[in-house]
């Protein structure tokens, strides 16, 4: 009965009450997704709205974040800044320590001419001095530190978003010379001498007090008790070119020392002393303390003693003269006799030296008769040779068979055309009478005089000053002249 009535067929009222309830249930379900659609639509549009409106925020926090890049403000700077602008930011703070012998300003003008002018500039960031408050740069360019450039906020909050806008704070050079080497300049040059350094003349203020040495001495200066020097002048830190010249305007050659940063300059002295000096080897001659030795002689001379040695015996000495030149020093000359007295030179018309023995007081009293009556007869011989008996006065107050004799045994004819001469000595000297054994001695005749002569038809009038350096010879109890030569006049 069951299955029959599950198998019925439904009455028409049933039916259309099933077709309601389905319609209704449609209509239901129609509607349901028709307001989930709506809601999937609003929710959807409120989403993309606030996705919108969260790019929005996003991009303007991103622009501000990028507007806000320091480094956009050093791109600018880098890019705008001239090559006479660098210039200025550098130079202001390097400090180069010339001398008054140097342009700074052209100095570094070359330098930065040749070293960082049309390099490639480039920028990084400061860490000893970088923070986001304050962000500091370091510029570089031909591979040097050249300056910092510190930005500061340009405003508050400028950029949005609590972050800052930028603009160029402080430029501060850093560039450090380290590749600009100074040298310490050295001149040495004789006391007095001007000496100009790149043109400007060293003073006193640079002179160093040292004594500096001469170079090329003399083997004779070497030996000075006083070695001859320079005076030293020095400058440090010159950095460009050097120019070292004399007070004639020639430029010096430079000597530099390997591994030193010091260059000299020597002045070499132009002036140079000689002198020529002649003493006999008993007789000590220094010059500036060095003594003079036989073997540096340049002659050696038995001079008055020549052929005299029957009568010297081992006695005889040599008469030395030395001559050098070419000396840095005025020579101080000084001689000294056996006993270490002082002697005091003859000088002749040259400006030789001419040093003599000392004198021994007791032969001098013994041998200046004889030697003042050999001189008033040559000297009446020399003026009045015409007049009998002149000429053999004179020959027998010297030494037969030697060279004086003869020279004035022969001069006879030659003499009596002298003219007559009349003397008047205003000095008259015989000095140095020094023995050379017990038979023979030396000395000198010194004489300064004014002299008459009168030859035919004419007179006149003349001064003379000579010097004669004599050698005489005792034979029994006469001292005859021997040799005489003329040292003077």
């Amino acid at each position: 009965m069951a299955d029959r009535g599950r198998d019925r067929t439904p009455t028409p009222e049933e039916y259309r009450e099933q077709m309601r309830r389905q319609r209704a249930l449609e209509r239901k379900i129609r509607r349901g997704k028709k307001r989930w659609r709506v809601f999937l639509a609003i929710y959807t549009l409120l989403f993309l709205l606030a996705g919108a409106g969260g790019c929005f925020v996003l991009y303007r926090y991103c622009e501000a974040y990028e507007r806000s890049l320091p480094e956009h403000v050093m791109d600018d700077f880098m890019a705008s800044t001239t090559q006479e602008q660098w210039y200025d930011y550098i130079r202001s703070g390097v400090e180069l320590p010339v001398s008054e012998f140097e342009d700074g300003e052209a100095l570094f003008d070359a330098y930065y001419d040749a070293a960082i002018r049309g390099s490639r500039f480039s920028y990084w960031k400061y860490m000893e001095e970088y923070t986001s408050q304050t962000p500091v740069y370091k510029v570089r360019g031909g591979g040097m530190d050249l300056c910092l450039v510190r930005l500061k906020p340009r405003g508050s909050n400028a950029a949005g978003f609590g972050r800052q806008l930028w603009q160029v704070g402080e430029i501060r050079s850093i560039l450090k010379l380290d590749r600009l080497q100074s040298v310490t300049v050295e001149i040495d040059a004789p006391a007095g001498e001007k000496v100009y350094l790149n043109g400007k003349l060293l003073g006193e203020e640079n002179l160093t007090g040292e004594k500096a040495p001469v170079p090329d001495l003399t083997d004779l200066e070497s030996r000075f008790d006083v070695l001859p020097s320079y005076q030293r002048y020095r400058v440090e830190n010159m950095y460009g070119e050097i120019t070292v010249t004399d007070e004639d305007g020639a430029a010096l050659p430079p000597i530099r020392e390997n591994g030193s940063d010091r260059i000299r300059y020597v002045v070499r002295q132009e002036e140079k002393h000689s002198f020529t000096v002649r003493a006999p080897e008993t007789v000590t001659v220094t010059v500036c303390g060095a003594v003079l030795p036989k073997n540096e002689a340049e002659r050696i001379e038995k001079g008055v003693l020549e052929g005299l040695e029957q009568y010297t015996g081992n006695n005889a000495f040599d008469t030395l003269t030395w001559h050098y030149e070419g000396l840095y020093t005025q020579p101080e000359i000084t001689a000294v006799g056996r006993s270490g007295k002082k002697l005091t030179p003859l000088v002749n018309e040259k400006g030789e030296l001419i040093f003599f023995n000392e004198e021994d007081k007791t032969l001098a009293e013994e041998v200046r008769p004889w030697a003042e009556d050999f001189f008033e007869k040559y000297i009446n011989y020399s003026g009045k040779a015409y007049e009998a008996g002149r000429h053999q006065m004179l020959l027998n107050t010297i030494l037969p068979d030697t060279e004086l004799y003869r020279y004035v045994r022969d001069s006879k004819d030659a003499m009596l055309w002298a003219s007559a001469t009349e003397v008047h000595y205003d000095e008259l000297t015989f000095a140095d009478f020094s023995p050379v054994g017990d038979n023979c001695c030396t000395c000198t005749i010194r004489y300064k005089g004014d002299f008459a002569a009168t030859a035919w038809h004419e007179s006149y009038n003349y001064e003379m000053q000579n010097a004669y350096e004599l050698s005489f010879v005792r034979v029994g109890d006469i001292w005859y002249a021997a040799a005489m030569s003329v040292v003077a006049g």
